[in-house]
């Protein structure tokens, strides 16, 4: 028999690694990988280019320029697919469809307010001047590294469905994973910047997954009493 809680358990682990591992790529491994793919990425920049451009582009036209009533289209689609899964078709874990548009719309907001708040440059600046410790405080323009807009918005898009349905986990997580690597390649984040990002996103879809109509709790029941023979 599966283990309800097992789920919960495993997605708290995971957030724990992000926090753990994220200090330490900050203070030990940014700069250094930084310098590493510098010298032996260029090759594979071209690639991650066009295909973060492609993706860019679908969800663009899905979450901004097409709209229904001034909703944009994607967000019209959450919520359909989950009205449909939930009285319609009965699926499982309809729930899942309104946290991925939680999940989407408030990791978006921390995202962009981590920025402004640790103000970190991106990795071509400190290659080209360097930067002290961490980098926080040290960016001139308002083109802020910490954490990563694409990486949150590409695992807010899938990691609740990764994590609901363990089966398809990798599929569903190829998608944002290239995006994440792309980053790192085409120096625009450190490896702490991708992992904060993640942490973020795993942090809210535990926190919304508690809430009843994502994930409904099975009705309180008295234990009957049986007396002592």
């Amino acid at each position: 028999m599966n283990n309800p809680a097992q789920p919960q358990r495993e997605l708290q682990y995971f957030i724990l690694a992000c926090c753990v591992l994220c200090p330490m790529a900050l203070w030990g491994l940014d700069k250094p990988l930084a310098l590493w793919l510098h010298v032996y990425t260029p090759g594979l920049r071209p690639f991650f280019e066009a295909f973060t451009n492609a993706a860019d582009k679908i969800y663009t036209t899905l979450f901004y320029s097409a709209d229904l009533g001034g909703v944009p289209i994607g967000f019209v689609a959450l919520l359909v697919l989950f009205l449909l899964g939930r009285f319609v078709l009965g699926a499982p874990k309809p729930g899942v469809f309104l946290l991925i548009g939680l999940v989407l719309l408030n990791s978006g907001v921390a995202t962009n307010l981590l920025k402004i708040y640790f103000q970190r440059p991106r990795p071509d600046a400190f290659l080209l001047h360097g930067m002290v410790g961490a980098g926080f405080g040290q960016a001139t323009t308002r083109d802020y590294s910490f954490p990563s807009s694409h990486t949150t918005l590409y695992f807010s898009l899938l990691f609740p469905l990764a994590w609901q349905f363990p089966k398809y986990r990798w599929p569903l997580l190829v998608l944002p994973m290239l995006i994440t690597v792309g980053r790192l390649v085409l120096e625009l984040h450190f490896l702490g910047d991708v992992l904060a990002s993640i942490g973020l996103v795993g942090m809210l879809t535990w926190l919304f997954s508690r809430l009843p109509f994502i994930t409904p709790r099975p009705p309180f029941r008295l234990r009957r009493y049986k007396p002592v023979e």
